[in-house]
């Protein structure tokens, strides 16, 4: 599968700064915590099919074989070796959308991976502000640092000055989940590190077509601000549409940024009131939005099913009280070294975007949620790029 921006600003929306200030809203959540969702579904021709039942429609059968691809253990894809000696002494710098737990893991990975090299690290608590992250990034600058890692936010959106800054002090800027590997670099980022959405909203659509046997009417929830959820949703739609263009249906929902905390659960509410026909619903923004679905579809005791992605709401779905699937992202930690390699490769002149992996799951493969279970290749890719810095 091919990939696509992950977490960037949309175009739509009132002023420039009222749709930063919502995309840092989002994005805050979608790196921190998420929630709860549902079961299987409803009536007549839209039915949904159990988890453990087989699609017999052609298109449901097809659905299946490409989901089921993704539920296979990844591998994790590495660059060529070099030797990053030369870096040995230097400083880096993490500056992170919040300092959530997530992001403390992803932080520690990169310490630990820059320490083999000899390299130290300075960590920022960007707090889910872009003045804050741009002032992270100018004393980043100032303490005159190798190369800076971003994460969760685009800085070429969020803090264009000190980028450029960046770029004027010789110090590349590298963007990890912010958007696609395969997305064009905006002007002053080095390299992208980042899941694909393309991926993910591809696998959420084959997923939901097999489990409804393509009777599906899927209610997409995404937020126009974020460039991640949009990319998501696109390639949501266009998956349903080439494998199901005549009976399936797609009903969007852009949430405000902004307000989705109090406003998602009544208006997945309101829509499952408006059509009952709703058989589905597919998280745009992952995790972030699960509790609030969950919240709309338990109140109406719907049964419309909610698959979601990045994994932090996997605990409430083996409970029971959440999502049926999930496209998760690898363990923080091997994130944190892909940071690491992404930038040092920067620091040395030849910069290399690189797609973290995903997987898919659901109560027939999650078993009890450890994800560094369900990515137990993710201690050997560790050891693997330790080896491949020797050159």
């Amino acid at each position: 599968m091919i990939n696509r921006p992950i977490l960037g600003l949309g175009s739509r929306g009132a002023s420039t700064r009222h749709r930063r200030r919502a995309a840092t809203t989002i994005l805050c959540a979608a790196v921190a915590f998420t929630g709860s969702a549902c079961s299987s579904s409803s009536d007549g021709d839209t039915t949904t099919k159990g988890a453990g039942t087989a699609a017999t429609s052609v298109c449901g059968k097809a659905a299946t074989a490409e989901y089921k691809k993704a539920m296979a253990e990844p591998k994790f894809g590495l660059s060529p070796a070099f030797d990053a000696s030369a870096l040995s002494g230097k400083k880096f710098a993490f500056v992170g959308i919040n300092n959530n737990s997530i992001i403390q893991d992803k932080v520690a990975g990169f310490k630990e991976a820059l320490k083999t090299v000899g390299a130290d690290v300075v960590f920022f608590d960007g707090k889910g502000r872009p003045d804050v992250i741009a002032q992270a990034m100018q004393s980043a600058i100032a303490q005159d640092v190798a190369g800076i890692v971003t994460d969760g936010f685009d800085a070429a959106a969020l803090a264009k000055p000190a980028v450029v800054d960046a770029g004027e002090a010789n110090i590349p800027v590298v963007n990890t989940n912010a958007y696609d590997p395969s997305t064009p670099l905006p002007e002053g980022i080095a390299a992208n590190v980042a899941p694909g959405t393309v991926d993910i909203g591809t696998i959420e659509a084959d997923y939901l077509l097999a489990k409804t046997d393509c009777k599906l009417h899927a209610l997409q929830v995404f937020t126009s601000v974020a460039n991640m959820t949009v990319e998501v949703e696109t390639a949501f739609g266009k998956e349903v549409k080439r494998l199901c263009p005549d009976d399936c249906k797609v009903t969007k929902m852009d949430v405000n940024a902004a307000t989705y905390q109090t406003d998602l659960a009544p208006q997945v509410q309101t829509a499952l009131q408006r059509d009952a026909s709703v058989n589905a619903i597919a998280l745009g923004a992952g995790d972030v939005f699960a509790p609030y679905a969950a919240t709309a579809v338990k109140a109406l005791g719907s049964k419309a099913l909610i698959i979601s992605y990045q994994g932090s709401g996997l605990k409430e779905a083996i409970g029971g009280d959440g999502i049926v699937a999930n496209v998760l992202w690898a363990p923080p930690g091997v994130d944190g070294y892909y940071a690491a390699d992404a930038v040092m490769r920067a620091a040395s002149g030849d910069p290399a975007n690189a797609q973290v992996p995903i997987r898919l799951v659901d109560s027939s493969n999650w078993g009890d949620g450890n994800i560094d279970t369900l990515f137990s290749g993710a201690k050997q890719a560790k050891d693997d790029f330790k080896a491949l810095w020797q050159g």
